[in-house]
């Protein structure tokens, strides 16, 4: 069987979030500084004060929008060929997005990015057997006008690889470019297919920004899917306490996911979540923290109990550094997040709480993803992979080694094979330089510096050209 899904909520203490949210939502609501939502909204029958831009939703107004989400929707690639369903149960893993920093594999140091970055990151990722999903890695520092330099990462990214996109940005005009962008590099129908999905976000506590509001109302019209992703700061923008935390991150995502099938029943939409807790010693905000993992699989029965596919973020660490803070950090983030039954997990190659990316992490937490997948799959017990008339057969003091079953389930997905995992005695890992992972994932990413990814025909190339002229 597999691994059963991992839980820290009772049935009974999901409904007592469900519950304190709706109370939240129908008797302090949330602030919506945008005319045009406002003004739908209160068509809908919503309660709305406009002078203070604040509105409040019923709880049958909330159970009938938050009915028509889908439980599941396809995704294709580049090419408009079949890639994967989110919502089917089955974990997707991503790339992270919206770096600032690089770590350069020729000198170790952290760099600010470049368009050749993220070029080679999809390049690699293109190769990458457990990641489903790109995310636009930064947004590159060395574009001739900074205020297109996401539009460039995603340029790159198209141009070099064919697995769907994952991006986001607070501005309605970049998000509408990106999915411009999109169209032009896409062999299907947005309108119809999945290829892209934006992720926007509210300001917590409870409120949302005109042009993120303006942004969804756009997005909503073009069919690419929407996660609605909080961030609220434990102690900071939200209560401490961690089912508070929990709370403030449902109430928003709700309010949005609502607002959206008010715009369009039926909407795709995913429940997101990317909360950080905060070390109050310092005032640092944190990702990789246990408490930020606990909530992972929260987040994942609550949106069970929504019927909506899930996100979260991970593998994630706010160290600096690629050493065992990072790995344990990363490995807890990521097999609780597959555990508990996310169906996008959006973060590989990104640490120091997300603002640094580099190839060599990209490498190591793709395998972290693959080990996470392997246990959750767990152990098929049939009368084949019992073996018991082999067992009969060969009995005491026999020899497993040449047997058809062994040579049959060696090429199987019994286990799983390392990418950079050091496996062997000392003597031979000494004699081949006693390279540690980092250094063998640094060989790697050499390696698929050699490989060409997935090139974007020249006519759809040309045309992502004309539409950043031209913004």
């Amino acid at each position: 069987m597999e691994l059963r899904r991992l839980e820290v909520l009772s049935d009974g203490e999901v409904k007592q979030i469900h519950e304190a949210t709706l109370d939240i939502l129908e008797n302090c609501g949330v602030q919506v500084q945008n005319t045009r939502m406002l003004s739908l909204l209160e068509g809908k029958g919503l309660q709305v004060n406009h002078d203070k831009q604040l509105v409040r939703f019923s709880r049958t107004s909330l159970e009938d929008a938050l009915s028509h989400i889908p439980a599941e929707f396809e995704v294709y690639d580049r090419e408009g060929e079949f890639a994967f369903t989110l919502g089917d149960g089955k974990p997707k893993i991503a790339a992270g997005h919206n770096a600032v920093f690089w770590v350069d594999a020729a000198t170790g140091h952290t760099r600010p990015s470049k368009v050749s970055d993220v070029a080679m990151c999809a390049r690699i990722c293109d190769q990458l057997e457990c990641i489903d999903v790109i995310g636009i890695p930064v947004m590159p520092q060395d574009v001739p006008d900074p205020q297109k330099t996401l539009l460039y990462g995603v340029k790159a990214t198209v141009r070099n690889s064919r697995k769907p996109i994952y991006f986001s940005t607070d501005s309605c005009q970049i998000n509408r470019a990106i999915i411009d962008l999109l169209e032009a590099a896409f062999r299907g129908d947005l309108k119809t297919q999945v290829y892209g999905i934006s992720q926007l976000s509210p300001t917590s506590p409870l409120y949302w920004e005109e042009g993120v509001i303006d942004a969804i109302m756009d997005t909503v019209k073009t069919g690419v899917p929407l996660a609605i992703l909080p961030e609220p700061n434990a102690g900071v923008s939200c209560p401490y306490t961690l089912a508070g935390l929990l709370t403030m991150n449902n109430a928003e995502c709700i309010s949005g996911l609502a607002m959206i099938q008010m715009l369009k029943p039926g909407a795709k939409v995913m429940y997101a979540n990317s909360w950080t807790t905060t070390d109050m010693r310092t005032g640092a905000a944190l990702v990789g923290s246990t408490e930020t993992t606990i909530c992972r699989i929260a987040a994942a029965q609550l949106a069970r109990f929504y019927k909506t596919p899930s996100h979260t973020t991970a593998p994630n660490s706010d160290n600096h550094a690629h050493d065992e803070q990072n790995s344990w950090e990363k490995t807890l983030s990521m097999f609780c997040s597959v555990g508990a039954g996310h169906d996008l997990i959006v973060n590989c190659g990104m640490f120091a709480t997300g603002m640094t990316f580099s190839h060599e992490q990209l490498i190591m937490d793709e395998e972290i993803s693959a080990m996470s997948r392997r246990i959750a799959r767990g152990i098929s017990v049939t009368d084949e992979t019992l073996a018991r008339d082999l067992i009969e057969q060969i009995g005491p003091r026999g020899d497993y080694l040449t047997s058809n079953h062994t040579l049959k389930w060696l090429r199987s997905n019994e286990y799983l094979l390392p990418r950079v995992s050091i496996r062997g005695p000392y003597a031979v890992w000494q004699a081949a330089g006693a390279k540690d992972t980092y250094l063998l994932a640094q060989e790697k990413v050499r390696e698929y510096e050699q490989l060409p990814g997935s090139p974007l025909a020249a006519d759809r190339a040309a045309r992502l050209d004309e539409i950043i002229s031209s913004f």
